[in-house]
């Protein structure tokens, strides 16, 4: 697992690729981060499925599962948490095929001294910490789906 920290905001240049038939489910229960990272990445040619609620996003994910190449989470959200939601996502995924980014504003506190265990044992592949640059995320995603 890798665990990337950023400590700034920038905005980036748009890249005009066509990236994937297949949809990145991203989940976030602030609306800013779903409209920035939802904005910027169909501009960059990824398309994308975006909720704000992890429960509908399950949903989705369930019936259309086959379809998904990567899910972008945030940790603490009130329906559910993000690790529930990838506890839930494991469940139908169970062979891993599924690369899973979680995102948090609050990667120094609880989720590396209280759940890094068991983010690995669901084999979460990356940590993102909040905010962020568009170009990390950009690039991060990119090491698991090109």
């Amino acid at each position: 697992m890798i665990i990337v920290r950023q400590n700034k905001r920038t905005d980036d240049i748009i890249d005009n690729n066509n990236n994937s038939n297949k949809y990145i489910l991203l989940v976030d229960d602030d609306q800013d981060t779903i409209f920035t990272f939802d904005l910027y990445l169909k501009s960059i040619g990824y398309t994308i499925v975006s909720f704000v609620n992890p429960v509908e996003a399950l949903d989705y994910f369930n019936k259309n599962f086959a379809d998904c190449s990567l899910v972008i989470t945030d940790y603490g959200m009130p329906q559910m948490s993000g690790i529930d939601l990838i506890k839930k996502i494991r469940e139908k995924d169970q062979n891993y095929t599924k690369k899973i980014i979680l995102i948090s504003a609050t990667i120094k506190g609880d989720i590396l001294t209280d759940y890094y265990d068991e983010l690995s044992n669901l084999r979460v592949n990356k940590i993102l910490e909040k905010p962020m640059s568009l170009e990390i995320l950009k690039n991060v995603i990119r090491t698991f789906i090109e």
